[in-house]
């Protein structure tokens, strides 16, 4: 690092940590709020010229990759409420009558084959029965698959779910 780009760096925290306090400091109450946020901008600013290149690399990578990963997810947000909004609005309905023919327990391939619906269509079904409180997702180790649980519909000695 230049010795110059030492000087300003220090220089701009310095200053930075100078502002900080006389804004925190109760007698300059004319520069209050202003001097902290120029003092911290300043410090802010030194530390950046002092972090040297290679830093300053490494975080604005991290900020690319921050931001890409940002989009990326609205991008699969659109694309799973397409998909969604696609799904008949009755589906639900028809899970709980295939849920009360099964006594109670259905695992997203019970619902695809006997509803004659697409995974994702009776995968989103089921976590819509979840949302509005008709199942209880679990997971079934001997099986090693998620099952969904209905309440309503199960016998009574098997109400509970076992821990």
């Amino acid at each position: 690092m230049k010795l110059s780009q030492r000087v300003i760096g220090w220089g701009a925290v310095a200053l930075g940590a100078a502002f900080v306090f006389v804004g925190a400091v109760p007698f300059f109450q004319g520069i209050h709020w202003e001097g902290v946020f120029i003092g911290l901008a300043s410090f802010v600013g030194g530390a950046w010229v002092l972090a040297g290149p290679e830093l300053r690399a490494t975080v604005r990578k991290a900020i690319k990759v921050m931001r890409e990963s940002g989009r990326t997810m609205r991008k699969q947000n659109v694309r799973q409420s397409a998909v969604v909004t696609g799904i008949d609005p009755l589906l639900p309905v028809r899970i709980l009558k295939l849920a009360r023919e099964k006594n109670g327990i259905l695992s997203v391939a019970d619902v695809a084959i006997g509803l004659d619906v697409p995974l994702d269509h009776a995968e989103a079904g089921l976590a819509e029965c979840v949302r509005a409180g008709n199942a209880v997702p679990d997971y079934d180790i001997a099986g090693a698959h998620p099952v969904y649980r209905f309440p309503e519909f199960l016998p009574p000695d098997a109400r509970r779910i076992s821990g």
